[in-house]
Formats: C-alpha cells, structure tokens, sequence
C-alpha cells in the first residue's frame, strides 16, 4: 500500500520542524562562566646586604720551600746508603757513605807534609836568629845572613802550603759522608752501594723541604693593570709594603671553599710573553697530619688559588637560583605592593657561595625578589608571594691580619725519623 504524496511531504515538514525546535532550544542555553584560578603562590625573599671583597680565581701548583738534588763532591764507590726510600730526616743525618781509603791516605800525607814543614820552619827560625847576632856583632857575613832570611821565608810558605793541603785533603774525606743538609723528606736513592760515583755529576737522591711550602700561581695581565690601578689611586697597597693574602682550595674541595691561607712573599720582575701572566708564589703553612705522609700537601699538587682584590665595600646579593637570563640580559622578578610581578634587568658581579652580586644600584633590601616559582609568573600577573627562609650573609674570605708564616725552628717542626739498624757512617 503506498502513501499518497500529500501525506509524505507533511510528515516529513513536521519531522524538520522538530529538529530544527531542538537545534533551536540547544543554541539558546546559557554558556557557564569559567572557573577563576586562584594566583600561583611563590616564594620570595629580600636581597642581603653584606661586605664583600673583589676577587680573581686562579690555578696553581705546590712547590717545596727547599729543593736540593744530592751529588757527591769526590768520586769513589758507593759503600752505604743510610736511608729508607721516601723517609723523612732532620738537618745533618747521614745519607750516603763514599770510600774513603784514598781519601783519608791523602788526609794523612798532607798532615804529615805540614809537619814536616813546621820542623823545618823551626830549623830555619833558629838558623836565622843565629846570623842576625852574629851580624849584629859584625862577625857574619852578609851572604849567610841573607841565605838564612831566605830559608826562613820558604819554610813559612811551604807551612801556608801544607796548611792549604791539608784543608782540601781533610775536606775532600769529609765529602765521602753525605748528610741531609736541612729538615725534610727524601725521594729514592738513585744509585745503589757497589757503583762508582762521579764527582758533581752522579745525581744520588732529591731532597725537599714540606713544611712552609710555596703555592705558585699565574696572574693574567688585565688583573695585574687592575691591581696596579688600585695601587695608583691609593686604595690598595702592594704586597711589598704590607701582608697580602690569598685563599686556596685543593682538587678535593668543594668549588667555594678555599680552607688555607698563604702569604705573598714573591712577585716576579716581568710578564712571561710566552703566556702573558705573572708569577707569584705565597707561603703556606703545610697542615699535620696525626699518621704518615705527616703532611696534607705535597710539591706538584694542584690547587686553586683566590686573589682578594680592593678592600672590603657593602654591596647588595641575591640567590643565584633568583636570576633569569633572556638573550644575555640577566633580570629578576619581584613583587610590587600590589602582589603583580615586575621585572627588573640587572648586572651581576661575582658570586659568594650561593649567592650573587648585584652591581647596579636598582634593588633595595625591602624589595620582595621571587626565588621559587620563576616558570609560573610572567610580568604583570597576580601572585600570592609567600616568605622564604632569610638569606645568611656570605663569607666575603677577608684576609686575615696576622704575622708572616715563616719557617718554624727545627724542634718544633723537625718531622719523624727512622733510620736503618746500621746507621752508622
């Protein structure tokens, strides 16, 4: 049975009318309001206001206070070796024993040579004083007289010549005993008993001394202009009309701490043009330990050196972990009275630990800087600041006020010593 057409177009006319009702009634609904996010809450804190002082960080190497490499001064063979390898000695211990058979014959021929010439001298002395009486009287002759004068003046010469002999003969037996010549430590022997030793050539041993030691450093030419400028105007003296300190660090410690103290006490006399850099070197007492090695540093070791430069001056820092940086411009966010974010280009100066210099003269120690939450503000947005922890004010590592670390007298500083059995030269 089929529709007629009439009916079909009105069914299919209500059919439109009822989705166009709905479409109708849908798009006249009321959108909801969106939900209002509360500000995003950060941490802010003041700027720290403290003394600081200028530096300049360097690298360096320990160098021993005394070095000397061990020769013989006579040559013969090697007898005895008086020491352990490494060991530590006092001033005038004995290292090295030499033959000494030909050296003490020549020590015996020369002693018996003076004697001789002291009995002649005596001889010619008293044939002497005879012809002068016998001048006096006019009953010598002129010729004895001056053939006695001769003979006594040759026999006091050949005195002054076997003297001379003996010195050498006796200084030559003394060099076939080799002593340590100050407090230190000592590297391997480097010869063994048995092989011959050359005069000044043979190299024995290496001796060096580990308590003052040196801390040598480089210092570029801006910093050593910067330096002198602060000595022309007068607000810095050199290190040779006053103490100047340095601060130094080893390999093992963290990045900011610098535990010695060292004293300047040598500044070369020229630039190297080879690396553009100035040679210092600062004196350093060399900790104790309880146990062997017995010292903390060494010759060789590397370390890291900072320079304080100028005098102590207020400044104002900031956390470093505060600083943003866009395109090379660094800059901080605050927070204003009214809780909006604001930020503020900056120029930084060197850092204190944790914390950093500000050099332009845009904060104050009220001003609220955000240290945490940077990635969820943007300029001109609300925030809910929230108090950090209160900033400690750095360590600016002034350099102490105290005498010269100079040397210590040897029994306060001689070191531990432990000879073989047989230490007998």
């Amino acid at each position: 049975m089929t529709h007629p057409p009439r009916l079909i177009l009105r069914s299919v006319s209500v059919v439109a009318f009822l989705i166009a009702a709905t479409l109708l009634g849908g798009c006249s609904r009321k959108t909801p309001d969106p939900v209002k996010t509360p500000p995003p809450v950060v941490t802010v804190t003041n700027p720290v206001s403290s003394l600081v002082t200028n530096y300049e960080d360097f690298t360096g190497r320990m160098e021993a206070y005394k070095f000397v490499e061990l020769k013989s001064r006579v040559t013969g063979q090697l007898e005895a070796v008086f020491f352990k390898d490494g060991q530590d000695i006092t001033e005038g211990k004995p290292l090295f024993a030499i033959d000494r058979r030909i050296y003490k014959a020549e020590y015996d021929r020369a002693r018996a040579a003076l004697t001789k010439a002291e009995q002649h001298f005596q001889t010619a002395q008293k044939n002497f004083l005879r012809e002068d009486d016998l001048r006096k009287t006019g009953t010598g002759s002129k010729e004895a007289y001056d053939r006695a004068a001769g003979e006594l003046a040759e026999a006091e010469a050949d005195i002054a010549s076997a003297a001379a002999a003996l010195e050498l003969a006796e200084a030559n037996l003394q060099f076939t005993r080799i002593a340590a010549p100050f407090d230190g430590r000592l590297s391997k022997r480097l010869i063994d008993p048995g092989n011959l030793v050359k005069a000044d050539e043979t190299l024995l041993t290496t001796i060096v001394a580990l308590d003052p030691i040196y801390a040598a450093f480089d210092v570029d030419e801006r910093t050593v202009i910067w330096f002198r400028q602060l000595i022309s105007k007068g607000e810095l003296k050199s290190s040779r009309e006053e103490p100047r300190y340095v601060h130094i660090g080893l390999a093992g410690d963290d990045e900011d701490q610098f535990p010695l103290t060292g004293q300047i006490v040598f500044t070369d006399n020229q630039i190297d043009p080879n690396t553009g850099t100035l040679r210092v070197r600062a004196l350093v007492r060399n900790p104790r330990l309880p146990r062997e090695p017995w010292y903390l540093l060494s010759p060789g070791q590397f370390i890291r050196v900072r320079l304080p430069i100028g005098n102590p001056h207020p400044a104002l820092l900031v956390p470093e972990k505060a600083i943003g940086t866009d395109q090379g411009q660094k800059f901080l966010y605050l927070v204003n009275a009214q809780d909006e974010v604001e930020r503020r280009n900056v120029r930084v100066g060197q850092n204190y630990g944790s914390l950093r210099v500000i050099e332009d003269n845009v904060l104050q120690p009220s001003d609220r800087i955000i240290v945490d939450g940077l990635l969820r503000v943007r300029p001109g947005a609300k925030v809910n600041p929230k108090p950090g922890e209160p900033i400690a004010p750095p360590d600016s590592k002034a350099p102490p006020r105290e005498s010269a670390p100079m040397p210590r007298s040897r029994e306060a500083a001689a070191p531990r010593t432990r000879l073989l059995p047989a230490d007998t030269p």
